[in-house]
């Protein structure tokens, strides 16, 4: 006789929990693991005495039964119950002029997320491993790390002939697990504990975990999500608040690609574009969204020897953003002072007006 059982998603694989509370642990090694990745949400396992597995739809609303019947405890929280190392505080520099533009502590700051997007093309790889570069070096401390799922290494054996002193960055390439199951590659990899991370591209990790582990792509990226979020927080073997610098794919139409919950937990949206058109001399980076500092403002780059960052022009155009600003709060301020003055003048009626021109 079957026995039904409501199923979810855990760390390691499944679990099953039929109505008298029993259970049944689906790791990933177990022969139904793939079966289970491919069901949709909310339907009915199917147990039988022979170890067989059928699904069906939740006809007799056991789900329901089970959202009813326990109590969901909520915990509120006080910030000033927040405990949180002094670390999460201090930023990790490039020693560029770029640290201001990132935050305005001056650095990438911890268990902090940036999404960069850009035309391909532009340097989204180029310029963000340079940076990586430069933290390692500015922070020998610190522990910096390169997910690869787009280049193998005879990719980046080209990108080592015209940036050698990328040579002790130690990057780990998606495409050496491709038989194996890089899921649990990425997770082992992260929980060893990484000050800074520049994954390349969110799209391929998860696309390369959807095919290898048999997952659907909402489960995929609840999982890369998931794992970004306890790193953020200090779940690892270091207890260090990582930072995630990822690179987003753009649409056709110029759109990122991604859930609403990964722009949610974003703290910046940086863009690489260029200026004047697709294959200008002239590269920049600008957030659109930037909860550690500023947003709007350009740093422009470029590779004529290495990789460069024009700090004279970020200056100059933060003395004339600030010039113009006080501008504005000078005419605001004349604006008010007139109104004042001429506000007080009783207006006339059209009657008082005709009466004054009979008279005269």
């Amino acid at each position: 006789m079957k026995v039904q059982h409501t199923f979810k998603a855990t760390a390691n694989g499944f679990e099953l929990k039929a109505q008298d509370g029993s259970t049944i642990i689906v790791d990933r090694n177990h022969k139904k693991f793939n079966w289970l990745s491919q069901q949709e949400a909310n339907r009915v396992i199917n147990v039988y005495p022979n170890g067989k597995m059928t699904s069906s739809a939740d006809y007799k609303g056991l789900y329901a039964k089970t959202s009813t019947t326990k109590r969901m405890k909520v915990k509120l929280t006080k910030l000033d119950d927040l405990k949180f190392n002094d670390d999460l505080f201090v930023p990790m520099p490039t020693g560029t002029i770029a640290d201001k533009f990132f935050s305005n502590e001056g650095g990438f700051m911890p268990g902090s997320n940036i999404m960069a997007a850009g035309a391909p093309g532009v340097g989204k790889t180029t310029v963000l491993l340079e940076l990586l570069h430069k933290v390692n070096a500015a922070n020998p401390n610190k522990k910096v790390l390169f997910i690869s799922a787009e280049m193998n290494q005879l990719d980046m054996a080209r990108y080592l002939k015209r940036f050698p002193h990328w040579g002790q960055l130690p990057i780990l390439f998606l495409s050496d697990y491709t038989d194996a199951n890089p899921q649990a590659v990425i997770e082992s990899t992260l929980k060893q504990g990484w000050d800074l991370v520049l994954t390349d591209s969110y799209t391929e990790v998860n696309d390369t975990v959807k095919e290898e582990c048999n997952l659907t792509r909402s489960k995929t990226e609840k999982w890369f999500l998931d794992l970004m979020i306890a790193q953020n927080q200090g779940k690892n073997k270091r207890k260090v608040y990582t930072t995630f610098i990822t690179i987003l794919q753009l649409s056709k139409g110029g759109t990122f690609v991604g859930s609403n919950k990964l722009k949610h937990m974003t703290t910046a949206m940086m863009e690489l574009n260029w200026k004047g058109g697709e294959n200008s001399t002239q590269r920049y980076m600008e957030f659109s969204k930037n909860r550690l500092g500023q947003v709007g403002q350009k740093m422009y780059f470029n590779f004529d020897n290495g990789v460069t960052f024009d700090g004279a022009r970020y200056q100059r155009d933060l003395l004339n953003e600030a010039m113009l600003a006080e501008e504005r709060e000078k005419l605001e301020k004349e604006d008010g002072a007139f109104d004042a003055l001429f506000g007080t003048l009783e207006p006339h009626t059209e009657a008082e007006e005709e009466t004054a021109e009979a008279e005269a």
